[in-house]
């Protein structure tokens, strides 16, 4: 019955662990799924940065072929170069397109007086200071704005540029500074930026070797960024209330390095915490920016439609599942219950017919000698004499009284198998009953010379119907009285076991074998045995007993061995 029950709740258990996996399962799936894609997107952007990187350096070598393309380059040459070119506008994030010339030191004070002849009086290369070795901005790209700022600036006096510059130089490539603060920056408000730098070789000269190129250059092709400008130029449709973007110079992720940051950029305030992270190195010529992706996942996946339907289906087919369990459970228990009545059933038929043709046998006894003796004395009235009629009649009158004292007992046993039989338990003192019992069968016990007592020496109380009561105790001791010899006792005693009271009744009698004591109580086994002075019972007595002593709860029993009398006893509940 345990296993039954528990088997619906199992069923119900292993569905739900078994919908929580597959949900839990489909979560990650997703997680993973759109980490992929946010990988992917990053690796996307990172291939955007390197084509715009590599497009520029295409602007800055094509620009370096056309001024080895004529001995002399005026600035209006340059600047329709640059517009046919459209560098500064097709371009994101380059502030313009330069080049800076290489001025030997004696050549210095010539070459101002040259750029102020060309109509700019106050041209100076900047910042002031004596060096072996001077550049300046000759040609810039719009040449308008902030841009003029940049005009005669000594790009090799600044440490930074000077190192992309000598690496530009030495490698005969484009290279990108570290990060730095472009001239054309105010003082208000400063965006980290870069140079891209081209080396400009003298025409014709070798550069096979490292000495060559040192002696051979002329100048430099440059193009500077504003790091928010490039990045946001190629950011385009980004995902920045989401997907937060850190550059920084090199692969050191301090504060010092960083370039470019989205949420500052854009004023992003982010609601949610961060997913997850992914770095992503890039790589120019030996010039390493680092991508730091930063994943703000706006999608509650515990409440996706995808989930939902997993959970919420699961969940229901493990209810179906568990309210057919209970059916099935329910239908086989039901009928199980049913095969079991029908088998109860049935034996009760078997042993209300064996106690049927048990009982009409004993009827029958009693009824033949009445209808026998009636016989003899309608036939042979006028011939017998008046003690042989007087004996007849006693005889017919002993069998009536056995026949219906059968039929009283049979319609008392039917009763209580109907609960027709009234049951009112209320508190009983044991004491006074047994008194009243005790003188109530006083008569037949002295006919036999027996002692009757009972021991109870202070209250005893019950909680019971008081007339099944008197008639289990009457029961019991008249058989107790029936089947002890002229002379013997009989003995009502008390104990106490928890709530319980036992009750026996016990006699020195000549005691039952275990056959005779396995068939008491059995109706299908109905029998009656005649006493010590061939006293007649019904044999319902003891039937009765049984019944009304379950009706209460309690339980009875026997105790006895041929020759050493019997105790019967039976429990009531403690009032």
């Amino acid at each position: 019955m345990l296993r039954s029950r528990l088997f619906p709740i199992l069923i119900l258990l292993l569905g739900l662990g078994i919908t929580f996996i597959i949900s839990y399962s489909s979560l990650q799936d997703m997680k993973k799924l759109k980490w992929q894609e946010f990988e992917s997107d990053c690796q996307e952007f990172e291939n955007k940065i390197q084509i715009q990187i590599n497009s520029n350096t295409q602007v800055l070598y094509s620009s370096a072929a056309f001024i080895l393309s004529s001995d002399t380059i005026t600035r209006a040459e340059w600047q329709k170069f640059q517009d046919l070119n459209k560098s500064h506008t097709e371009l994101p994030g380059i502030q313009g397109i330069g080049y800076s010339i290489v001025i030997p030191p004696n050549q210095l004070s010539r070459f101002e007086q040259r750029i102020c002849d060309e109509g700019f009086p106050k041209f100076k290369v900047f910042p002031d200071g004596k060096r072996d070795y001077y550049t300046s901005v000759l040609f810039i790209e719009p040449f308008s704005g902030r841009n003029l700022r940049a005009l005669g600036f000594d790009s090799f006096s600044e440490p930074v540029r000077q190192k992309a510059m000598v690496l530009s130089r030495d490698s005969d490539m484009a290279v990108i500074s570290d990060k730095l603060y472009l001239i054309q920056e105010t003082e208000t408000r400063k965006w980290p930026g870069t140079v891209m730098f081209a080396p400009v070789f003298r025409k014709g000269a070798p550069k096979q070797s490292l000495e060559e190129r040192r002696s051979a250059i002329t100048g430099w092709v440059f193009c500077p960024f504003r790091m928010d400008n490039l990045i946001k130029g190629i950011l385009g449709e980004w995902d920045v209330q989401h997907i937060r973007l850190k550059v920084f110079d090199d692969n050191l992720l301090i504060p010092e390095k960083l370039l470019f940051d989205s949420d500052s950029v854009f004023n992003i305030q982010h609601k949610t915490a961060a997913k997850g992270e992914f770095n992503l190195p890039m790589n120019f010529n030996n010039k390493i920016w680092t991508l730091l992706f930063t994943y703000y996942n706006r999608d509650n996946y515990l409440f996706s439609a995808r989930i939902a339907r997993i959970f919420l289906g699961g969940t229901l087919i493990s209810i179906l599942l568990f309210i057919l369990a209970i059916y099935f459970i329910t239908a086989r228990a039901n009928a199980l219950r049913i095969q079991v009545l029908n088998d109860e059933l049935k034996k009760v038929n078997d042993n209300k017919d064996r106690f049927i043709s048990v009982l009409a046998h004993d009827l029958k006894s009693p009824f033949n000698s009445m209808l026998g003796f009636s016989e003899l004395l309608s036939e042979n009235f006028d011939e017998l004499e008046k003690h042989e009629i007087e004996s007849y009649i006693g005889l017919i009158q002993s069998s009536a009284q056995v026949a219906y004292k059968l039929l009283e007992e049979l319609l008392l046993w039917a009763r209580v198998q109907t609960d027709q039989f009234p049951y009112k338990p209320e508190k009983i003192n044991l004491i006074e009953l047994f008194k009243s019992q005790v003188d109530d069968h006083a008569l037949i016990a002295e006919k036999k010379n027996i002692s009757v007592s009972y021991n109870p020496t202070k209250n005893v109380f019950v909680f019971a119907d008081e007339l099944m009561l008197k008639t289990i105790l009457r029961n019991l001791l008249v058989n107790a009285i029936k089947f002890t010899q002229v002379g013997g006792t009989v003995r009502i005693s008390t104990s106490k076991t928890e709530k319980w009271i036992t009750i026996t009744v016990s006699d020195n009698g000549i005691g039952m074998s275990p056959d005779e004591i396995s068939n008491l109580f059995d109706v299908s086994r109905f029998q009656s045995k005649s006493g010590t002075a061939n006293e007649k019972g019904t044999g319902l007595g003891l039937l009765l007993c049984k019944d009304m002593v379950l009706k209460h709860g309690g339980k009875i029993w026997v105790e006895s061995t041929p020759g050493n009398g019997s105790k019967f006893s039976f429990t009531l509940p403690e009032a």
